[in-house]
């Protein structure tokens, strides 16, 4: 009987525990994003950061992830610039 008095609570309290570790995961992204936002723009874009997709990120509902989002938007923009390095290659290439 006491097992599942426990398992009952546990299972209540589960809910509380995540919606405290999105809480928690959050304010420690404000930290960080807030601290990176005092940078210049050079600095944020040599550390691979977008001032706009960190206040972005800042706007977003608890529930989502910001650092998972700063992350994709890291890896899109890396993309883009492989391949608008790739096509400038390509040019020099064709006009030599």
């Amino acid at each position: 009987m006491l097992k599942t008095t426990e398992h009952r609570a546990t299972a209540a309290l589960h809910p509380l525990a995540a919606m405290w570790e999105r809480y928690s995961r959050r304010q420690q992204f404000r930290r960080m994003a807030r601290h990176l936002l005092r940078e210049k723009d050079d600095t944020l874009l040599d550390l691979g950061y977008d001032r706009h997709d960190l206040e972005g990120a800042l706007r977003l509902p608890v529930s989502t992830d910001a650092m998972q989002y700063i992350e994709r938007q890291r890896s899109r923009h890396a993309e883009e610039a492989r391949r608008r390095h790739g096509r400038s290659a390509d040019l020099r290439r064709a006009v030599e």
